[in-house]
């Protein structure tokens, strides 16, 4: 079973230091949101990426997903607070109040139990997977999962912690290299369009975009 985040360790995601090698702007470049497009922000936390991804979107809506409640309220009390105006818990990479004020109500906050997310099927124009790839690689029912919410057209985006030396993320015995990720997403019959070695985009991160075969 793969490595599992903490969310004892939530401070984490929200550290500064981690906008010097994984700003959302490179993920959302990676991503290419487009107007109206629902997309699936698996395995969300407290929202790294979810709310520079609505706001980005201007319309259609970001479907933020996560196993774990803990991580979810924290998002959730967020979301409230950025429709009342201006923030203090609002993290340093959030767009302006105005902004952020329409980016929250384009997210909708779901907990997923048993790896069921209440969406049909193909129903997500993209799946966006940040920090997590290394822990459901050999999770059948979630791979599943996202394989079943993705449009026929739809995209897969990989963003996760490479096997290289680091100062932060998860030990290197706990992350699968390049090759490996790469063989998990074309076991779930995607194509792979691009593959970004770490040192390229990120530092310390491998990237992965793949499509639907049709």
């Amino acid at each position: 079973m793969g490595h599992k985040f903490d969310p004892k360790n939530v401070a984490r995601l929200d550290d500064p230091a981690r906008l010097d090698f994984q700003h959302p702007d490179t993920v959302l470049g990676l991503l290419r949101p487009e107007a109206g497009e629902t997309i699936v922000d698996y395995g969300c936390g407290i929202g790294f990426m979810t709310l520079p991804l609505a706001a980005a979107l201007t319309r259609g809506r970001v479907v933020a997903v996560d196993l774990s409640d803990e991580l979810l309220d924290v998002l959730q009390a967020r979301l409230d607070a950025w429709r009342s105006g201006p923030s203090s818990v609002a993290p340093t990479h959030m767009p302006d109040a105005a902004a952020t004020r329409e980016a929250a109500d384009r997210v909708e906050v779901v907990h997923t139990i048993d790896n069921k997310v209440p969406l049909p099927d193909g129903a997500a124009d993209a799946v966006l997977t940040v920090n997590l790839w290394h822990e459901i690689f050999d999770e059948g029912p979630a791979l599943d999962e996202i394989r079943r919410l993705l449009a026929p057209h739809g995209r897969l985006v990989i963003v996760d912690w490479a096997k290289v030396e680091r100062p932060a993320g998860p030990p290197a015995q706990h992350v699968l290299t390049l090759d490996e990720a790469r063989v998990v997403v074309e076991s779930l019959g995607l194509r792979v369009a691009v593959v970004k070695p770490p040192a390229t985009l990120f530092p310390y991160h491998y990237a992965i975009v793949a499509h639907g075969q049709e």
